[in-house]
């Protein structure tokens, strides 16, 4: 079977925590520069922000026969929005332009595809030997597989340039910005000659979440098998093993432009586990 579906929303209003009373950028201390120098940073709670997303999936669906079922579905998607949990310290740059923080969410992924299945092993069903039919007949395997793209990098610069007392600021896009991280790759993978420090007392021109991180490939599978009890009760075996082909699936790299960790991986998602299992039903 073979489904496509289209789904489109839009919201606005939504929640963004930021702190008031923000000076502008520009030269002297920051708080005589603030619009009530009587105050310092105000927490403001306010529903300005929106988000839109957009995706299409192509699912095809094999129903259970010859002892196999499949679910597989590809999704290219776009989620776009000005702040990702603004609660969390996802603020804007500029509380005074917030659009211009309209980009790829934090978890924003376009290209998303998963398949998984079932296969009832036929192996030894039809054996004469009870003791092979009992111990290697009636297996379950089980499993999905993830392939996806990586979610975006937001390039930040530590010092305050703009003088405002925020953190949350970004360096110039001075040339071609690329990342080519993951696959091996884990020094360097931001190219810094693509960034420079903005001017004094000005917000940098690079777009937030301008680059995106290493991808993901992961496959989780299980072997399971019930043996008959006395009267209903049965006794499940599970082997279960996740990320089971080892595949290294790196974190983002550093993003703090003109950092020692700047372009550097230095975290992964798990590697392969392994854990088994016994469950009494009855």
């Amino acid at each position: 079977m073979l489904d496509l579906q289209y789904i489109h929303s839009h919201t606005r209003n939504l929640d963004r925590s930021f702190f008031n009373n923000t000076p502008t950028p520009g030269p002297g201390a920051v708080d005589s520069r603030r619009p009530n120098p009587r105050f310092r940073s105000i927490r403001t709670i306010t529903n300005d922000l929106v988000a839109d997303y957009d995706g299409v999936s192509v699912i095809v669906r094999k129903r259970m026969s010859h002892g196999l079922q499949v679910d597989a579905s590809y999704t290219w998607s776009r989620t776009r929005d000005m702040a990702t949990n603004s609660n969390a310290g996802g603020t804007t740059m500029d509380q005074y332009d917030i659009r211009r923080d309209y980009a790829p969410a934090n978890w924003d992924v376009p290209h998303r595809f998963v398949a998984s299945y079932v296969y009832d092993m036929p192996f030894f069903k039809e054996s004469r030997n009870a003791l092979l039919k009992q111990a290697l007949s009636g297996w379950q395997l089980s499993g999905v597989t993830t392939l996806q793209s990586g979610v975006p990098i937001n390039v930040t610069i530590v010092p305050d340039r703009a003088n405002t007392g925020s953190a949350n600021q970004r360096p110039d896009v001075v040339g071609t910005p690329s990342a080519d991280c993951g696959g091996g790759k884990l020094v360097n993978c931001i190219d810094p000659a693509a960034f420079a420090l903005p001017a004094q007392f000005t917000f940098g021109n690079a777009p937030r979440n301008l680059l995106r991180g290493p991808g993901l490939f992961v496959t989780d599978m299980a072997l399971v098998k019930s043996f008959a009890l006395h009267r209903d009760a049965q006794f499940q075996v599970r082997l279960e093993a996740f990320n089971v082909f080892n595949h290294p699936n790196f974190l983002n790299p550093g993003s703090q432009f003109g950092t020692s960790t700047f372009g550097r991986i230095t975290s992964a998602n798990p590697m392969r586990q392994v854990q088994l299992g016994g469950r009494l039903l009855f």
